[in-house]
C-alpha cells in the first residue's frame, strides 16, 4: 500500500468554497506536500478519495468549473467517490460539480435497512451540461447512519444525506484494492465491478418518490 500522506489544511470561508479552493485541494491529493506547502510528492497520493460536497453557482462555479482537475485526480489513479447531493426527488436533481461528471463515481443515498432510493436523493440525468449522463452511478445506505459527532465525550447520533452514504463505498473500494491488488488504481475495472455487482433489485419511481 502507498504510505499516508501528510497532513494539510486548506481554509476557505465556513460552507462556502470557490472553484479555485475546490481545485487547490484536488492538486494537493495528487501530489501531497509537506507542512510547509514544498515538496510535492505524487507517491503519497491516496488510492480513494470522498468528497461529501458540491460546488454551486452561488460558489461561482460554471458546470465545467472542476471537471478538469478531477478529471487529473482519476487519471491520476485516484478513485473519486462524490456525494450526489440531496435535491430530490425530482428528476434532474445531480446538477452541480463534481458529482455531475463522468469521472466522479456519484453516490445516492439508500433508506437504511430497505432496499429503495432515499426521497431526498438527487436523481438524474445530468442536464446542468447538456450531457443527459446517467446519475448516480450507485446508493449506499445513508438514511439515516449513525455517525460520530465532534464533541469532547466522543457522542454518536444519526444523519441522513448523500453525505451519510459516500463513505460506504469509500469503504468498498479500500477493501477491494486491499484484497485484490491488481485492481489498484485500475478506476475503470473497479467502477466495473462495482457496477456489475451491486443489487439492482431497488424500489425507485421516475422522479416521484
Amino acid at each position: 500500500a502507498d504510505p499516508a500522506p501528510v497532513a494539510q489544511t486548506f481554509f476557505m470561508d465556513e460552507n462556502v468554497g470557490r472553484p479555485e479552493t475546490y481545485t487547490e485541494c484536488f492538486q494537493w491529493f495528487i501530489a501531497p506536500t509537506d507542512l510547509n506547502n514544498q515538496n510535492p510528492n505524487p507517491d503519497l497520493r491516496p488510492d480513494v478519495m470522498n468528497n461529501s460536497w458540491g460546488c454551486p453557482a452561488s460558489e461561482l462555479c460554471a458546470p465545467d468549473s472542476l471537471q478538469q482537475i478531477v478529471e487529473n485526480t482519476q487519471a491520476a489513479g485516484i478513485f473519486v467517490v462524490v456525494s450526489a447531493g440531496n435535491a430530490g426527488s425530482a428528476c434532474s436533481t445531480v446538477q452541480d460539480p463534481p458529482a455531475i461528471y463522468e469521472a466522479s463515481y456519484s453516490v445516492g443515498a439508500m433508506n437504511t435497512g430497505a432496499m429503495s432510493i432515499a426521497n431526498f436523493s438527487s436523481r438524474g440525468p445530468v442536464t446542468a451540461d447538456g450531457s443527459n449522463r446517467i446519475k448516480p452511478d450507485i446508493a449506499a445506505p445513508g438514511n439515516p447512519n449513525r455517525s460520530s459527532v465532534p464533541t469532547t465525550d466522543s457522542t454518536y447520533a444519526s444523519f441522513s444525506g448523500t453525505s451519510m452514504a459516500g463513505p460506504h463505498v469509500v469503504g468498498v473500494v479500500a477493501l477491494l484494492w486491499q484484497a485484490k491488488p491488481a485492481l489498484v488504481r485500475d478506476i475503470a475495472a473497479t467502477k466495473a465491478l462495482l457496477n456489475s455487482t451491486a443489487n439492482p433489485n431497488i424500489t425507485v419511481g421516475n422522479g416521484t418518490q
